[in-house]
């Protein structure tokens, strides 16, 4: 039994320093902290649906820009399929006719060569020599020919040359945008300009810009194709009007959880803090701070389950206040309350991290020591007497006394469960509290104590004096 030093006279009482005020649930620095995460994590939605709304924007308007360049292309090919039809025709009847038939029967060249003069565009073959007209670089070409014995002895090649002017004539048939284009492009070249083309998927860059693209190949004209283009940029200043309507609700929407925020911060913030607080409570004993006894119980049952599969050692400390109850009975329930405390701290600041310490019941604590067999446990229970004897506690009305406990160490071996390593620890205990009090059970294997010289202490004092 510890007994309680001498009471101090008031001349060598140190001057009373004013009570510690309880740690406020929630600081103001981290209410202000978890205000601006609540306010960040409000803003993601909002930027989120910012930027799905703008890409959905430009998506359409590029959805938008296909079709008219679809339109637009089908409309120049059909009026480059009638214009190679007629052509195709126009040979047609020239070599069915009885003039041209019989210069190229006769071998007429000066026949042939009169009227070649008077058909433009044509390209006149005789006996498989060209005596009239000239190919274009790149032609649309439709031709007719005329036999003899299995024999070609003439052919008319009508052609129809990717210039300017047919551009232009395409262009106004298809009804072209001002702000589209229309090019003729063969092997990846521009026709007339001799740019290259870098495409990917319906993107074209050209000339170092970026356009919407649209492409259909030419009958009849290897390798060419028809390209319609609108601008990258024409599509998105299209879509920037609604873009600058979106930030606008989206700036506004910000705004609004800003003032509520600013409005419900503090009912929210102190919600919070008693939500922190209950949850606090639901897990640690209020008065030492130390895990309580629904907390032990899910760790033990969790360490145990743990040491079964990887076949680790697990240790259980229990240990209990000497004549706690004189303390009680001779200096009042809150002198028993600050020893309480000043136990929960040494527990606290003298365990491993992994290990817990949690308040069992009543004056009695318990240490679950994981990956520890039992001379390490016995170690730290030395350990833990040793430090707890050398504690002294000043109370509120200035008295200083010591306390001491006594200690029970068991480890999990071949028992079933955890409820008989705390048997087995709780007998361990009472064998200590029989032998004499202050003590370990099972004794340390080199216990170094001396009656005569008792272990010098510090001095603690009460929390109404911190």
């Amino acid at each position: 039994m510890s007994s309680a030093a001498p009471v101090a006279s008031p001349a060598e009482r140190p001057s009373a320093s004013p009570r510690r005020k309880s740690r406020p649930s929630l600081t103001r620095r981290s209410g202000l902290q978890l205000l601006a995460g609540l306010l960040v994590a409000a803003g993601i939605p909002v930027i989120a649906t910012v930027r799905i709304l703008d890409a959905n924007a430009v998506r359409n308007e590029r959805a938008r820009a296909d079709a008219t360049l679809s339109t637009e292309l089908q409309q120049a090919s059909d009026e480059l399929r009638n214009l190679s039809d007629n052509a195709a025709e126009g040979v047609d009847d020239l070599a069915n006719s009885r003039p041209l038939q019989r210069a190229f029967l006769t071998n007429d060249r000066a026949a042939v060569l009169r009227i070649a003069r008077s058909t433009p565009n044509a390209v006149f073959y005789l006996r498989g020599q060209r005596i009239s007209g000239s190919i274009p670089q790149v032609p649309l070409k439709r031709a007719t020919s005329l036999q003899l014995n299995g024999k070609v002895v003439g052919r008319v090649v009508a052609t129809i040359g990717f210039d300017r002017h047919l551009l232009r004539r395409l262009s106004k048939a298809s009804g072209l945008a001002r702000e589209d284009r229309l090019i003729a492009v063969r092997a990846g070249v521009v026709i007339g300009s001799g740019q290259r083309l870098h495409v990917s998927g319906r993107t074209i860059t050209l000339n170092g810009d970026r356009y919407r693209s649209w492409v259909v190949p030419v009958p009849n004209a290897p390798r060419t194709k028809l390209v319609a283009l609108r601008s990258e940029a024409v599509i998105s200043a299209a879509v920037r009007p609604y873009q600058h309507r979106v930030m606008y609700a989206a700036f506004g929407s910000f705004g609004l959880l800003l003032l509520v925020g600013l409005l419900f911060g503090g009912p929210i913030l102190r919600t919070l803090g008693d939500f922190r607080r209950v949850a606090s409570q639901a897990t640690t004993d209020s008065l030492t701070g130390l895990a309580n006894r629904w907390t032990f119980d899910e760790e033990l049952a969790l360490e145990w389950r743990r040491a079964e599969r990887v076949g680790d050692p697990l240790a259980l400390i229990l240990l209990d206040i000497d004549n706690f109850k004189t303390i009680n009975d001779t200096q009042g329930h809150q002198a028993g309350d600050e020893v309480l405390r000043v136990v929960g701290e040494v527990l606290a600041t003298s365990v491993r991290q992994v290990d817990l310490a949690a308040r069992y019941g009543g004056e009695e604590f318990a240490v679950i020591v994981p990956e520890t067999d039992l001379g390490g446990a016995i170690d730290l229970a030395e350990r833990l007497r040793t430090a707890l004897e050398s504690e002294e506690i000043e109370l509120q009305n200035g008295t200083r006394l010591s306390v001491t406990a006594s200690f029970g160490a068991a480890v999990k071996g071949d028992l079933p469960g955890g409820e008989k390593l705390v048997a087995a620890a709780d007998e361990r205990l009472y064998e200590a509290k029989r032998a004499g009090k202050n003590q370990v059970a099972p004794e340390p294997a080199r216990k170094k104590r001396t009656a005569s010289k008792p272990a010098e202490r510090r001095r603690r004092p009460s929390s109404a004096k911190r």
